[in-house]
């Protein structure tokens, strides 16, 4: 009976296994495993201008150009960037005394809504406030003047590799204060305040303007810069 036994158990144990019962591991590609070893690589920031900046018509000046920065900061986590514009026209026609001078600092931010993989590109909503000074001049006549405004948008943008193609629109509120001037026309070649009461009785930015609508349109080329690698988490 014992020896029964015994040849049984051999027999049991020395028969081979069905394949089908037992699970089988995916195979790994090299490639997976590259994938796997070296994460994607994200950008940090974004430069990029302003084309209808760059390149404006204003009548009265002709064929000019607004200088224009913008950049964008891309955390490591999220659906928000943050960003800051700058545009600079300094331009002076003392002769037929037209001027465009202004200084305008936008800071703002963006939500992305695409998934967290393809963040920072397609759709956003953004925020922004922005400082202004300015001097503007026209056929002897002019304005000059500081001001605040805030303003939300939306925009798309199309990302080709590093570079990428940004267009967007926004519509707030600005407040200023401002001095209206005009030209002296006498020996001395000066520019005055133009006001009529009591010189001791003046003071700068007595104007008032606001405006109510759109505030910016922008369609901007730029490239990404200085990649980072994600961290596995896993």
């Amino acid at each position: 009976m014992i020896k029964t036994c015994l040849i049984t158990a051999l027999v049991l144990l020395s028969a081979p296994i069905e394949a089908e019962n037992m699970p089988v591991a995916a195979p790994v590609s090299q490639a997976d495993t590259l994938l796997a070893a070296e994460p994607a690589v994200r950008p940090v920031i974004g430069i990029s201008t302003n084309l209808p900046y760059d390149i404006t018509y204003i009548p009265g000046y002709g064929l000019t150009s607004i200088p224009s920065f913008s950049l964008e900061f891309y955390p490591a986590r999220g659906k928000f960037s943050f960003g800051a514009d700058l545009e600079w026209p300094m331009w002076r026609h003392p002769e037929s005394h037209r001027y465009l001078q202004i200084n305008n600092l936008t800071l703002w931010t963006r939500y992305y809504f695409k998934p967290r993989e393809n963040r920072y590109r397609g759709i956003y909503v953004l925020g922004n406030v922005n400082a202004a000074r300015y001097g503007i001049g026209w056929d002897a006549k002019g304005w000059e003047g500081e001001g605040l405004g805030v303003s939300l948008g939306t925009g798309y943008k199309w990302v080709f590799g590093r570079f990428y193609i940004d267009l967007g629109a926004a519509v707030g509120f600005f407040y200023s204060g401002f001095d209206p001037y005009v030209y002296g026309f006498d020996e001395r070649d000066w520019y005055y305040y133009d006001y009529a009461g009591d010189p001791a009785d003046f003071s700068p930015r007595n104007k008032r303007l606001t405006w109510l609508g759109p505030t910016r349109i922008y369609i901007s080329v730029g490239v990404d810069l200085f990649n980072r690698k994600p961290k596995d988490k896993r």
